[in-house]
């Protein structure tokens, strides 16, 4: 068909330009598969450990975060994988197909690529049809990389027919909300507006499966993550919830392909909205152009930080009959025998919400290279605005997000565990998330770095993040050495509130992010705008 001519060289090309992003992709859903894996295999070999641990998980906040309880009577290994890891592996990995879609279909037309290819002789629907083929090579890939490491360090309870039956879901899960972002694409002009209508979906599919699993069962059927959650592998091992997201996947891309064949380049099928007839006072100003652009992206981080906090909070009261005589979670909060376990793990979970906050932070900073990216910035900095107001304006702002997201997370949090009648001081939950803000401003100063020196190299702040993440949440348990531990800023923040303030780590920290940030400018300030 001539719609579909030169599809198989912009896949190449496509294949080409993104192999690197899909394989550190494919290696973290890995690792994610063979964290739950492993944990549960050396962590709860005793029958009777899984079955205390059963009975501990039938409660709404638990069922809200990991689904209703299945395979409770026979609480097998299999069975709690499939209870606890898949609804979260459902989320990474459609968060994962969602940013492959748009970054290969509308941020490309917005790059103006789609318009270089459509002069040269290809068919009006290859560009999307390459990112379609795309989008089912890697989730193909995610779910055979999932099955065989299911099989090989699984134990006897997770036979082949559940582990296969595991990867395909996690596959059909990125396939769905990838067909979903297809059809976004279509609808906005922009790549911001197609990614948040396609994360606004997957949001409402969450909250539809927390109602349906709270009571309401036909609105867990109704929400793709819940379908895909029905097919219980290990435990019933149904097959009909895959065969209705195929069906699902094919009707959304079909759609996808008609309304790309309807709409003219550059457009919409959505209307824009009219902005106004003259620009704000606050948007005039460098401050208030940095806010207008990162505007919506925070506003849902904003909603999400608070349903994290509150998810977090709720379940704190639950925790101790969870953790305690579990070896392998004492060594990953490090619990000490002498302080209360759940001061310990809200410690733990006080560091894993600070780097949540993390990258909200980072992504504002990056918009600098993204606007640059886009020839936009040249134009700003050729007006009445120094280098060094556009560079401060881009880092206040990402300064001010972590100060606030803070705020708001330890509220949701601290209120959560107080609303839920757990003995703690929402004032000390609040001064310990505090603590964590000079770790995140380092971890700025580090991609202020990056785009100052080596603005190509800006996305390796993110394996920087990942590995920061990697050394508070399993330092403990892989008795990482400390001269690793130590390179990222949030080990040597004190775990409130099982510790003091310290207010040489605070200064240190503060300052070291100080010099990064100067670091950062002068280079800036130095090279050329590309």
């Amino acid at each position: 068909m001539k719609s579909q001519a030169q599809t198989g060289h912009i896949f190449r090309f496509t294949l080409k330009k993104e192999w690197l992003k899909l394989l550190l992709w494919l290696t973290g859903c890995a690792f994610y598969v063979i964290m739950g894996v492993v944990a549960f295999v050396e962590v709860y070999g005793d029958p009777l450990e899984r079955q205390s641990m059963a009975v501990a998980m039938q409660n709404p906040a638990m069922e809200a975060l990991f689904g209703r309880a299945i395979g409770i009577d026979n609480y097998t290994i299999g069975a709690m994988y499939s209870h606890t890891m898949t609804i979260l592996g459902f989320v990474l990995f459609a968060v994962m197909s969602i940013l492959l879609v748009v970054r290969n279909t509308r941020s490309e037309e917005e790059d103006g690529i789609l318009e270089m290819i459509q002069a040269l002789p290809t068919g009006r629907l290859a560009h999307t049809t390459s990112a379609i083929l795309l989008l089912l090579l890697t989730n193909g890939l995610l779910a055979i990389i999932s099955t065989v490491l299911l099989i090989v360090l699984g134990d006897g309870s997770m036979g082949t027919e559940g582990a296969i039956l595991t990867g395909i879901v996690y596959g059909m899960s990125g396939i769905v909300f990838g067909s979903v972002t297809l059809v976004t694409a279509q609808l906005s002009s922009n790549a911001r507006g197609a990614m948040m209508m396609a994360f606004g979906v997957l949001g409402a599919s969450y909250m539809l499966r927390i109602v349906g699993d709270s009571g309401i069962e036909l609105l867990s059927w109704l929400s793709p993550l819940g379908l895909l959650y029905g097919s219980e592998p290990f435990v019933n091992n149904y097959w009909f919830p895959v065969w209705i997201s195929i069906g699902l996947s094919l009707l959304l891309i079909t759609i996808a392909l008609w309304l790309k064949h309807q709409r003219d380049m550059g457009a919409g099928l959505l209307p824009d909205r009219a902005g106004k007839r003259h620009a704000t006072a606050l948007l005039k100003t460098p401050m208030g152009f940095v806010l207008k652009l990162v505007k919506t992206p925070l506003v849902v981080w904003a909603i999400a930080m608070l349903l994290l906090g509150v998810s977090y909070g709720s379940v704190i009261g639950d925790v101790e009959g969870l953790l305690e005589g579990n070896e392998v979670i004492e060594q990953i909060i490090a619990a000490d025998p002498d302080l209360s376990m759940v001061d310990q793990f809200m410690a733990m979970i006080l560091g894993v919400l600070a780097m949540a906050a993390t990258i909200p932070s980072i992504q504002v900073l990056l918009r600098l290279r993204g606007e640059e990216k886009k020839n936009r910035l040249e134009k700003i900095i050729a007006g009445s605005h120094s280098r060094l107001v556009i560079f401060g304006s881009f880092i206040v702002v990402s300064v001010v997000v972590v100060v606030l997201f803070q705020l708001l997370q330890s509220f949701a949090f601290g209120g959560s565990a107080v609303f839920m009648d757990y003995d703690v001081l929402l004032r000390e939950i609040i001064v310990a998330a505090m603590a964590y803000i000079p770790a995140i401003l380092v971890m700025i100063g580090v991609a202020s770095v990056l785009i100052g020196w080596l603005p190509k190299l800006t996305s390796l702040i993110w394996l920087y993040v990942g590995f920061a993440f990697v050394v508070l949440y399993f330092g403990g348990l892989f008795d990482m050495p400390d001269f690793i531990n130590g390179l990222s800023p949030f080990y040597h923040v004190p775990e409130m509130p099982i510790e003091e303030w310290s207010w040489t780590v605070t200064t240190v920290l503060s300052l070291l992010s100080l010099v990064l940030m100067a670091v950062g400018y002068a280079g800036f300030r130095r090279r050329d705008i590309d």
